[in-house]
């Protein structure tokens, strides 16, 4: 089975990671949608808690390179303001911060919605299926 095969299969990590970012990039005005992107991933993936938090990481490195095409412009906005030019000291600091910063709310938030999902799908009565409500 070949790479584009295997993105294809609905029952893969890669595809629950694609289904995550797309709800977190869906959901991105509302705070905290990488966790909801997360727990969309590990619910579809339907593993147990580490491969949900596996899953969950993944989908938000996938939302997290669209939304980092918005960070950059917003970075550059931000130095162009005055706030920080490119040519003061505290510049290089100023954008790790804002990447690590980034990361960690994308990544790491997508990585606990990811547990979150794998705890609300094996310990509440509702069924969570997408295909079921739709």
């Amino acid at each position: 089975m070949g790479r584009l095969a295997r993105l294809a299969d609905r029952d893969s990590a890669p595809f629950a990671a694609l289904a995550g970012a797309i709800v977190t990039l869906v959901l991105s005005v509302i705070p905290f949608s990488p966790v909801v992107g997360g727990a969309v991933a590990a619910v579809r993936y339907d593993r147990g808690y580490a491969a949900g938090l596996g899953v969950g990481a993944l989908a938000g490195v996938v939302a997290a390179v669209p939304l980092a095409v918005l960070l950059v412009p917003a970075v550059w906005l931000v130095s162009y303001l005055g706030f920080f030019g490119p040519s003061s000291p505290a510049y290089g600091v100023f954008v790790a911060l804002v990447a690590g910063l980034f990361l960690a709310y994308t990544v790491g938030g997508s990585a606990v919605g990811g547990i979150v999902g794998v705890a609300l799908d094996r310990h509440t009565d509702r069924e969570l299926d997408a295909s079921r409500w739709l």
